[in-house]
């Protein structure tokens, strides 16, 4: 078994995570295990088939159906895992991190941390010198999150889950950057204000544009931010096949609004 956290290269070995791609294209995610059985209508595929092959190996059901084998990437491992929480989708992560210049070695304050999506990218933005600090009022988010943290990673000694309210405030001071996925931020601007350092940057997620009116009214009111950017991240898929060139026939649309401010002196 592996010990927990990615691997990037190297044959497939036991306990590894797997992505599984069926002949329709349909993605399923495995983690291996010896003597263990992918069922599908066309008959078991056996793990052991494919432990000690390298990624985007093929391995063949009983029935001879054939399946590409690959490493996931961080979108196949986010949108094909099973979840009790809402997630950040990859198309805003990576967005959050460009707006919110997320970079090796600093600290970030994060809220909540929910299943625990863009703790991961959180932390390999800040890398080993850096520090994430992911306050989560629910229990049980705080321990998904952090099962999916180590899953993915592995054991992070940079990474702090603190289970309470963090709009009842923030005991980090000289922070970079606070990060936030919570109905309410408009009460965290003070607290945030009070934790970052000059020019440290404010992001919060929102999916309503009844929230985003409030929190930009919270930034005037409590005062020591610039002026807020809002925007939202649409992503239209294509299709490419042959001589047929067109957009699909659905889009990732509305997700949610991020704003950002930055702290003045």
């Amino acid at each position: 078994m592996t010990e927990g956290g990615r691997i990037r290269r190297g044959p497939f070995q036991a306990g590894e995570d797997v992505l599984l791609v069926s002949p329709k294209g349909e993605e399923h995610l495995v983690t291996l295990a010896h003597g263990k059985v992918f069922g599908t209508h066309k008959g078991n595929l056996l793990h052991d088939d494919i432990v000690g092959k390298e990624d985007g190996c093929r391995a063949w059901t009983a029935m001879g159906s054939e399946y590409r084998v690959f490493r996931p990437t961080y979108i196949q491992y986010v949108m094909n895992q099973k979840r009790n929480a809402q997630i950040i989708y990859p198309k805003d992560t990576g967005p959050i991190l460009l707006w919110a210049d997320v970079f090796p070695g600093a600290t970030v304050i994060e809220a909540g941390i929910g299943w625990g999506a863009l703790t991961i990218k959180l932390l390999e933005a800040v890398g080993p010198e850096g520090k994430v600090v992911s306050y989560e009022i629910r229990d049980d988010f705080a321990e998904s999150g952090a099962r999916t943290v180590r899953r993915y990673l592995g054991e992070t000694e940079n990474h702090e889950i603190k289970v309470r309210d963090i709009s009842q405030g923030i005991d980090e001071r000289g922070v970079d950057r606070v990060v936030l996925d919570l109905p309410e931020p408009w009460n965290v601007v003070p607290h945030a204000l009070s934790a970052l350092l000059p020019g440290g940057i404010l992001l919060s997620y929102l999916p309503s544009t009844t929230q985003v009116k409030q929190l930009c009214d919270r930034f005037v009111e409590v005062g020591g931010f610039a002026d807020p950017e809002t925007f939202e991240v649409i992503l239209r898929p294509w299709h490419v096949k042959g001589m047929s060139v067109r957009p699909v026939q659905w889009m990732f649309s509305h997700s949610a609004f991020l704003v950002v401010a930055r702290k003045t002196q």
